[in-house]
């Protein structure tokens, strides 16, 4: 095989910008091509919020794949909780692919907070010059709500006022700033992030794909 193909089941809509970081490293992990899709919810029928295994199933069903990585928010749960959920989900499947968890601490937005001429540029005003203080990378596992911290950010960094403002569209920013980012590698410090490294290396390995 000289082609990967992976499929990426998500909490949310918004967390499809995790394809971001998983295409940031699998270039530097495997000398395959590679080709990715999002499990698009709309794929689950009426009931657009099923069980997790529920939504596996149909995911595998419309968006086949060698590779599986499934996205859990830690939230207020330690990560090992949700790669336990995740686990015990893909055991109730049917010949599986290779799953890799992909668990952030606390919320997929924690992963943007890196790059300030990227978050300045994603609000549509690179030459800013509003004053922006982005956590300290080390301190990002502990965020209570980095969505609300990311978006604070964002309409900051814009430095648009009154109506202007108000029509700001911070999901748009938010995607444009994942697509931006170029380096992820400030990530390597926390904890959530070596552990889904780590855990996609094995896999890689595994299949023979490194």
């Amino acid at each position: 095989m000289n082609r990967i193909r992976y499929t990426l089941v998500t909490d949310g809509p918004s967390d499809r910008l995790l394809r971001f970081p998983i295409d940031w490293l699998l270039e530097r992990l495997t000398p395959l091509d590679f080709d990715g899709e999002w499990a698009n919810p709309a794929v689950y029928g009426p009931d657009r919020a099923p069980r997790l295994v529920g939504r596996l199933d149909a995911a595998l069903k419309w968006y086949p794949c060698q590779l599986l990585f499934v996205h859990r928010d830690a939230e207020r749960e330690p990560r090992a909780v949700r790669v336990n959920e995740i686990e015990d989900a893909m055991g109730h499947l049917h010949s599986p692919p290779s799953a890799v968890c992909v668990v952030p601490v606390r919320m997929t937005e924690a992963w943007l907070l890196i790059n300030e001429d990227a978050l300045r540029e994603a609000a549509g005003n690179p030459n800013g010059r509003a004053e922006l203080s982005l956590p300290a990378v080390s301190t990002l596992e502990s965020v209570p709500d980095p969505k609300n911290v990311l978006f604070n950010l964002l309409r900051s960094a814009s430095e648009l006022r009154g109506r202007r403002r108000r029509g700001f569209r911070e999901a748009g920013a938010r995607q444009r700033l994942a697509e931006l980012i170029d380096d992820f590698s400030p990530l390597e410090r926390l904890p959530a992030f070596r552990s889904f490294r780590t855990d996609l290396e094995r896999v890689l390995g595994e299949q023979g794909w490194t």
